[in-house]
């Protein structure tokens, strides 16, 4: 097993002061959290090191220590440390990728010193790795590390986890460094994340900011492949359910319930966070108590709320409201010796939040947002009882994984209302029904099986990239194929029109061939054992007229249409396509079109083509990118994608070689994207030219379609000189 360098924002341990004749003691314990729990394991097996903070400056002891223990500290000053870590991790990040815009804070100076502090976190990394080590950040305060790693260590494995949600790209350009995180992020092979949502949302944050275009999970970025996969975290079952059912738990439970009696309880654990949603969550509360009197008797709340950033301000004043509200109703419902609300503004034991978890006959996860949530996970693996209800938040990202639980949404206060009171008298068979089946699935999907399959993703084989092919002169290229072709028997040439053959012109209508162009058709045509195709996106009276009387096949709008050498009827290639998308799709078109000076729509019978080559550079690569978001969406279960299904050049290509092959030469050239179908079809032994630069499954590229003609002239040259000889 090859080392894995583990890097996070902290180390997995923290340093107190304590007191020693010296007056600067500190004691090194290991720190409590379900990411130590799940990683310390794979940090012992696989002697690597663990890089992040300390948060404390290390004595000389203590450095020992941590050197003993393979943990390698990264040293900030604490001005820099403060405006990365309180400033634009958790002022501009957080509450962004937490949907909180308006809590969002986009200092310079904050962003200047998260980009520096990433810095000092590559420059350790790179001082440390060996050349077979495997190097996995975790979370949103290293989002430009990977980047940074690879320019320093090109070759290396570098993988991401992000632990929060990754938003919509709606809300992700609203950050001023939108595209330096994203950049930050390609820098990774496998980037991780919680749920299928976010995974989604970053594809589309790198197609409609950075242009970038993803397949199957995947995009190809500076030659490589960067995955992304949604693998959500699990709890350490086996330690909570040690301590939820130990002999300190099973005393502290005793005590709960001599002194609750027989009331039901209600839970709340949530860190004193503003997307946990406490003042909601307190608010439906109050609503059920004024709605069902009843209940203020015979139920309680019991919310802890553990200190989160004490010393930001907006977590003051969230925790001054949620007081503020606890004081409210226990004033209003209140009676002697009997309180609605038990609020705890503290941390507690895992053997009394195990207490808790066994004793709760409902537990209230409602925050606005979450990454995931692990508080709903430990809830239903201390329930094996069968006897407790989860009341789950559908913007948690565990209720993906959770779907028994009853599902609220926490901005709206009747219906969480209801769905508390539904919880409190659901009867004990359906009980067991919702928790037994998401207990087997917490249990089976721990966090050790968390670390398993991120491992495992690691080693699975890559989307096949696509590289750069070698550029190079027409002739030398000729040189090549040239003897090839001569002595086939049966030779296919399939040839892109537009950017390959001929030029781009600034306006599309005026891309007709040249007299030149009309001559090496020609005489390409007049060849015994070669096939000629001109194979491309034009609409096939547009092809039919421009080509009347030159001896090659044409295939027109991406393989929808094909009319064959001396015949003047088209003929549709596979089933009439479903057009019905048509009428969904053009207004919007339109609109784009009209709100883009220079793009213009050109309607196919099987396609709609919205070009804007004439369009400003930047407008008309803007609104491209907006457009095709806006379709995707649109598309979405239609048998579109953006173009017709299963409509494509390669499915031309095969059409002809069943038809008319089997051939034992074959050319196919192209310059764009949907010259790639054709390539990835093509046979091992046939040849495939990229026009111009750029990555592409093409064998190589030549530079433009000037060369595209030089070597099609000596491919007929060669031809003619070995049927000269043969004759």
């Amino acid at each position: 097993m090859s080392r894995v360098i583990l890097v996070s924002s902290r180390l997995p341990v923290t340093i107190k002061r304590s007191r020693g004749q010296d007056g600067n003691g500190q004691t090194l314990t290991m720190s409590a959290g379900g990411l130590v729990t799940g990683l310390s394991p794979l940090h012992a097996r696989s002697d690597g090191v663990w890089i992040g903070h300390p948060g404390e400056h290390p004595n000389a002891s203590t450095l020992r220590q941590l050197e003993q223990q393979r943990l390698v500290p990264v040293d900030v000053p604490p001005r820099d440390y403060r405006n990365y870590y309180e400033g634009y991790s958790n002022s501009a990040l957080w509450p962004l990728f937490h949907y909180f815009v308006e809590r969002c804070e986009f200092d310079p100076a904050h962003y200047e010193a998260y980009r520096s502090v990433n810095e000092r976190f590559a420059d350790q990394v790179a001082k440390v790795a060996k050349p077979d080590d495997l190097i996995w950040v975790h979370d949103y305060q290293l989002m430009l590390l990977p980047e940074m790693l690879r320019s320093r260590i090109p070759q290396a494995r570098i993988d991401f986890f992000l632990h929060i949600p990754f938003p919509s790209s709606e809300t992700f350009r609203v950050l001023p460094q939108r595209s330096q995180i994203l950049r930050g992020l390609l820098g990774a092979d496998l980037i991780g994340v919680h749920t299928y949502e976010y995974a989604e949302n970053l594809q589309r944050s790198f197609r409609r900011l950075l242009g970038i275009e993803s397949n199957r999970g995947a995009l190809r970025y500076s030659g490589r492949s960067v995955r992304i996969q949604a693998l959500p975290i699990g709890i350490d079952t086996k330690e909570m359910r040690k301590a939820a059912f130990s002999n300190a738990a099973e005393r502290y439970l005793l005590d709960l319930k001599r002194r609750i009696g027989d009331r039901q309880v209600v839970l709340g654990v949530d860190r004193l966070d503003y997307t946990k949603g406490l003042p909601l969550k307190l608010q439906a509360w109050r609503r059920l108590l004024a709605g069902s009197p009843a209940w203020r008797r015979r139920a309680m709340l019991i919310q802890i709320a553990v200190p989160s950033r004490e010393n930001i301000g907006s977590y003051q004043q969230q925790k001054d409201e949620v007081e503020r509200l606890v004081g409210e109703i226990n004033g209003l419902y209140g009676a002697p010796g009997r309180i609605p609300i038990h609020y705890m503004y503290q941390s507690v034991s895992r053997e009394e939040l195990g207490a808790l978890y066994r004793l709760a006959d409902v537990a209230l996860v409602s925050p606005v947002r979450d990454g995931l949530n692990l508080v709903a996970k430990e809830y239903v693996a201390c329930r094996d009882d069968g006897g407790g209800v989860l009341a789950l938040s559908e913007f948690a990202g565990a209720a993906s994984e959770l779907g028994e639980s009853l599902r609220l949404n926490p901005w709206d206060i009747e219906g969480t209302a209801a769905q508390i009171e539904r919880g409190l008298e659901m009867d004990f068979g359906e009980r067991q029904e919702r928790v037994r089946p998401m207990y087997h699935r917490v249990v089976q999907n721990d966090v050790h099986r968390w670390v398993e399959r991120f491992m495992t993703a690691l080693t699975e084989p890559e989307v096949e990239e696509l590289r750069v092919p070698p550029q190079l002169q027409s002739t030398v290229l000729a040189e090549t194929i040239g003897p090839h072709l001569a002595t086939a028997r049966s030779a296919l040439l399939m040839l892109d029109y537009d950017g390959s053959l001929r030029e781009f012109t600034e306006r599309y209508e005026d891309a007709l061939p040249t007299n030149e162009i009309l001559e090496i058709l020609t005489e390409l045509g007049s060849l015994d054992g070669v096939s000629t195709y001109i194979n491309s996106g034009r609409d096939r009276n547009t092809l039919g007229e421009w080509f009347k009387g030159v001896p090659v096949g044409l295939i027109a709008e991406h393989g929808s249409w094909i009319r064959e050498v001396g015949e003047s009827i088209w003929r549709r290639m596979g089933p009439p396509p479903d057009l019905s998308w048509k009428g969904v799709v053009r207004p919007v078109l339109t609109e784009y079109a009209e709100r883009t000076p220079g793009a213009r729509i050109e309607e196919k019978s099987a396609a709609l083509v919205w070009h804007y080559r004439e369009a400003d550079d930047s407008l008309g690569e803007w609104q491209a990118l907006e457009l095709m978001s806006v379709l995707e969406d649109m598309l979405s279960g239609s048998p579109v994608e953006i173009r017709q299904q299963g409509v494509d050049k390669g499915r031309a290509f095969e059409h002809v070689s069943e038809a008319y092959g089997p051939f034992d030469f074959v050319l196919a050239t192209g310059d764009d994207r949907t010259d790639e179908d054709i390539f990835a079809r093509l046979p091992l032994d046939a040849y495939s030219v990229k026009i111009g630069g750029g990555q592409s499954s093409a064998r190589a590229a030549v530079g433009s379609p000037g060369s595209v003609r030089r070597l099609l002239r000596a491919l007929i040259a060669a031809r003619r000189r070995v049927a000269v000889a043969q004759f």
